[in-house]
């Protein structure tokens, strides 16, 4: 009804649970196509459309080539939530999207130059089983001063208690001379049509979700791995880009290039007002370390 309440040619559902029998007549009767939609973690790939910063492990022996692997799924405990409670009684959340967390929790230092990620290491776990969650705090007597690189997500300030959760979590442990921002490596996305049982695979470059505009002067993201972004001009087929925020390996970073209009399908909008606050702040400060550089 909703369908043909809106005029529309076809009408598709598409879940991860899946679908009861009788969903499936129903769909068969009014020729509404069925997919589920599943990631299939075997197959990593980084999306072409990534901003890719690796970094050499400056111990590795002179001349050695790059080495990357990517070992078998197993159960992990990783740090799903990290929260920050102040001495005036307010508290704060660390940023719980992966590349954002990496940064800040590495980069936000307390009491003896200590990182939060510090915090966390001290706790041995055994034995974790996929999603069990697990709680700590530690609370400090007197409270600490928190220093975080920038206080775009949560401030400075006297810390008394800090609170997280750890979960455990498939994941794959990446050995090798070269580091990559895990954030960067994205699963196929694998549809399936619950009717006939025919699967099509696509990377998730290829499932762009903008909607193929761009304007000078506005901010986009790309959503796996999270990049923000800022499109500074339209030169006939080619656009420049700011890479304004990237989290990567624990730094920040930023950059330009220019690339074919072609790809602007993969770039949305920014809506957020105070997201696009954040961006327009990051923006400046990057201009001014070019001005200083090129000073």
């Amino acid at each position: 009804m909703k369908a043909r309440d809106n005029g529309a040619d076809k009408a598709v559902f598409v879940t991860a649970a899946g679908y009861q029998e009788g969903a499936k007549t129903v769909a068969i009767r009014h020729n509404i196509e069925l997919y589920t939609v599943r990631f299939d973690e075997d197959n990593l790939t980084i999306p072409p459309l990534a901003s890719l910063l690796v970094q050499e492990n400056p111990d590795a022996p002179p001349g050695s080539k790059p080495e990357l692997t990517i070992g078998e799924p197993q159960v992990v405990a990783a740090v799903d939530r990290f929260r920050l409670i102040y001495l005036n009684g307010e508290s704060e959340e660390v940023p719980s999207e992966q590349s954002q967390m990496g940064y800040y929790m590495l980069r936000t230092l307390m009491r003896s130059e200590r990182n939060l990620i510090s915090f966390v290491e001290e706790q041995t776990i055994w034995d974790l089983g996929e999603g069990q969650r697990l709680k700590f705090s530690k609370s400090f007597f007197p409270p600490t001063m928190l220093r975080p690189p920038d206080e775009y997500f949560f401030a400075a300030g006297r810390i008394k208690r800090v609170e997280w959760e750890i979960v455990g979590t498939k994941a794959r442990i990446m050995s090798g001379n070269v580091k990559v921002d895990p954030s960067l490596f994205a699963s196929q996305v694998i549809y399936t049509n619950a009717l006939t049982g025919e699967s099509l695979t696509f990377p998730q470059d290829r499932l762009p979700l903008g909607d193929g505009k761009v304007e000078p002067g506005q901010f986009y993201f790309a959503y796996h791995p999270l990049i923000y972004y800022r499109c500074d001009a339209i030169e006939g087929s080619m656009v420049r880009w700011t890479l304004v925020e990237s989290f990567q390996a624990g730094d920040l970073a930023r950059g330009r290039f220019t690339q074919d209009i072609a790809w602007i399908r993969s770039y949305i909008r920014v809506t957020d007002s105070k997201i696009v606050s954040r961006l327009e702040k990051r923006f400046a400060e990057y201009e001014a370390l070019i001005a200083r550089d090129r000073g």
